[in-house]
């Protein structure tokens, strides 16, 4: 397995492959103080063969971000798996748009790094199986596939999928979204349009099965969708922290479970 730890202050940069060590063979870790010297390192693995299966970066990087080294990562190498380590929370949204599957905030033991990987799904035994799919919904609702924004043919399509996040798995009827998108559940003959144009968006992305289907009953399978929603109900720290008081701003029927969120922070 090819491991790189970047960070800019030596002796973070030592404590953070001491752990890494606990997990993984010496020899698999690369370690650095620079981005670009990363980026380096990444490029030349990924023509040698040996491609970085996961890259651990510190957020403020001399000279440049965490985040900007981690897009150029991931432009060279798809597959690298990206975990920030850091001691700014503040940053976790950002995390999203570059398809991280982890989140940890200083200072990291092995025990953090575990969790981590496994929350991901991804084997110490180098098995991958990473969820493609990412939901950001603290602030504006969006959806990332690959590190990529995913685009919806319709709005109406991306708010029914975004519905469908909110239920986190619970299926709804034709009536149900019809109310919801139109406030007139008369529209109900128009749910079948926006329902195959979310079918066609997620098809050609390759994510047909996140789409539960069934006669009059829709829903997501939430397994396969990493969500900072679902992480906030599970208590993971980041995903709490990353709520400040707006959730899917973008559509009126979310500031029900707003109000929840707002409720689960406070106690």
């Amino acid at each position: 397995m090819n491991i790189l730890a970047v960070d800019d202050e030596s002796l973070l940069l030592w404590q953070l492959t001491k752990e890494l060590e606990k997990i993984f063979d010496r020899g698999d870790i690369h370690s650095c103080e620079e981005g670009d010297e990363a980026l380096a390192y990444v490029e030349e693995s990924a023509s040698s063969g040996n491609p970085v299966q996961l890259a651990f970066l510190d957020i403020k990087l001399r000279g440049t971000t965490g985040i900007d080294v981690a897009r150029e990562i991931k432009r060279i190498s798809p597959d690298t798996r990206v975990i920030f380590c850091t001691a700014y929370s503040e940053y976790a949204m950002d995390a999203f748009g570059v398809y991280a599957i982890g989140y940890l905030l200083k200072p990291v033991n092995a025990e953090m790094i575990k969790k981590v990987l496994a929350n991901a799904n991804f084997s110490l035994q180098g098995d991958t199986k990473q969820k493609r799919i990412k939901v950001q919904t603290f602030g504006n609702f969006e959806v990332f596939v690959d590190g990529k924004q995913l685009f919806f043919e319709r709005e109406k399509a991306k708010e029914l999928f975004a519905y469908l996040v909110d239920r986190r798995g619970a299926s709804v009827t034709n009536t149900e979204i019809a109310l919801i998108l139109w406030e007139d559940d008369t529209k109900v003959r128009n749910v079948g349009t926006i329902m195959s144009s979310l079918r066609k968006t997620l098809k050609d992305a390759g994510l047909q099965e996140v789409l539960v289907k069934a006669r009059n009953h829709t829903a997501i399978d939430p397994s396969l969708i990493q969500c900072d929603l679902y992480d906030f109900y599970q208590g993971d720290p980041v995903a709490m922290n990353s709520y400040q008081g707006e959730y899917m701003i973008n559509y009126s029927w979310a500031e029900l479970t707003n109000g929840n969120l707002m409720t689960q922070q406070n106690n």
